[in-house]
């Protein structure tokens, strides 16, 4: 999309009009022009106006494109990976450049956090023989569908090297882009692995990253619009002076602390919270700052609860903690980014709950009918117009990842979502969920044109 500014004045010099348009292309503004020249031309008067000045721009518009891919050949973790590469450079539906992909997600099943480090290192080697330039880069580690390897792209088409900068410091790496006034930032904050069993110091490690970054780039934690926050057996309960803290109560608490340093006009991030087998704590982020060319609103559910206004009975323990213990997950059902040139829903890890009480059959079927149906219902029209998003038009989810407890249940999870979603890429990965009943979890990506 282009914006159109020009100004008219009279004969003598003296500025009577600025005009700006959005929307115009170079060609369909020609006979527009004539038509307000022929408007301010009056003989009578002596009063010829003339076009001044003319500029293009090209507005603030980010598109985010997912893509995922399995090995189709390959015996090892580097030979896997490398075939995915093969794929997304072969892939003739695939108009992506290498330059576009902003971030990858390299999914690895592993039996051990000493096998982690070692495969994310070599791992690590082999995706700086792939790029020129290294995109951020995170190794987690959840089982793929049936494979031991799978690999997700972030990319966003048409961007310029001018418009992206890496960046890092002593413990993590990131990427800038800026376009016109708007700047998107992507990070991570991991803990270390090798200290897994500290939930607490691995959390607080990743988050204290993630505020260094956000700090040096202007920025703070109001500003993330996505989140990925990837715990080590999530559920595991540990014991501290014989009184039990659960991993996930513990990152939700030290996520608290570092939120209330941040004033959150425009609602916590849209947000995943999931298990993964080993690797300690990885935090995936997203975040922006714009000017006047684009805004954020968070998106509430018209049939769960505000997962930050929970009550103490649906959360776990943490004793580790005296100064924050058991708040709430903070984050919101779905964050819409809106820009002159599109509008993108980033939809947060969903579950089949109503209100705040899990669905309590165990059936994986069920379970992922209820979890889409909750997806509809949160970016449906009237959904979206009751948080001021003026649109006739339904949302279009271009991605999807699903987290599936039980590898036996991958099957018939995938059976449900592919009535729903035949035409779209879906990652399937198997996860831990944050609540034991849960047997699914899906996140994603839409579109509202």
């Amino acid at each position: 999309m282009n914006r159109l500014s020009f100004s008219i004045i009279n004969a003598s010099g003296n500025y009577k009009l600025q005009i700006i348009f959005k929307g115009l292309s170079g060609n369909s503004v020609q006979p527009f022009l004539k038509s307000i020249f022929l408007y301010f031309y009056n003989p009578q008067r002596d009063f010829i106006y003339s076009i001044l000045s003319m500029a293009y721009s090209k507005t603030t518009k980010l598109d985010l494109s997912n893509l995922c891919f399995s090995p189709e050949k390959g015996i090892t973790l580097n030979e896997k990976l490398t075939d995915c590469y093969r794929q997304f450079t072969e892939n003739k539906q695939n108009s992506f450049q290498k330059s576009s992909i902003v971030k990858q997600t390299i999914f690895i099943s592993i039996s051990n956090n000493s096998e982690y480090l070692l495969r994310k290192e070599e791992l690590l080697v082999c995706t700086q023989d792939f790029f020129d330039e290294l995109p951020l880069t995170s190794i987690i580690a959840q089982s793929p569908d049936n494979v031991s390897l799978a690999v997700e792209f972030i990319c966003i088409p048409g961007l310029q090297s001018d418009e992206v900068s890496h960046k890092k410091n002593d413990e993590t790496s990131w990427l800038v882009i800026q376009r016109n006034h708007m700047k998107m930032v992507f990070a991570v904050g991991a803990g270390d692995a090798s200290e897994s069993d500290d939930i607490f110091r691995q959390s607080d490690s990743a988050f204290r990253q993630l505020n260094n970054i956000l700090e040096e780039e202007g920025m703070d934690f109001s500003n993330v619009i996505r989140q990925w926050n990837y715990i080590e057996q999530i559920t595991k309960t540990v014991n501290y002076d014989h009184s039990p803290s659960q991993h996930y109560q513990i990152f939700n608490d030290v996520r608290s602390k570092y939120y209330r340093q941040a004033s959150f006009k425009n609602g916590f991030p849209a947000a995943t919270g999931i298990g993964m087998d080993f690797g300690g704590i990885i935090i995936d982020m997203i975040a922006v700052k714009f000017g006047d060319e684009g805004s954020v609103v968070a998106i509430k559910s018209p049939v769960q609860l505000d997962a930050y206004s929970y009550s103490k009975e649906v959360l776990a323990d943490n004793n580790l903690m005296k100064d924050f213990c058991k708040t709430t997950p903070k984050f919101e059902r779905a964050k819409i980014l809106i820009t002159s040139g599109n509008n993108c829903i980033f939809i947060s890890g969903t579950a089949a709950i109503t209100g705040q009480a899990s669905l309590q059959q165990s059936c994986p079927e069920t379970q992922t009918e209820m979890t889409i149906q909750n997806i509809l219902c949160l970016i449906s029209t009237d959904n979206l117009q009751k948080h001021g998003i003026i649109t006739n038009e339904k949302a279009s989810i271009s991605f999807l990842r699903v987290y599936v407890k039980y590898p036996k249940d991958i099957e018939a999870v995938r059976s449900v979502c592919l009535k729903y979603f035949s035409q779209i890429p879906i990652s399937f990965v198997v996860a831990d969920i944050c609540r034991p009943e849960l047997l699914v979890e899906i996140e994603g990506q839409a579109e509202l044109i």
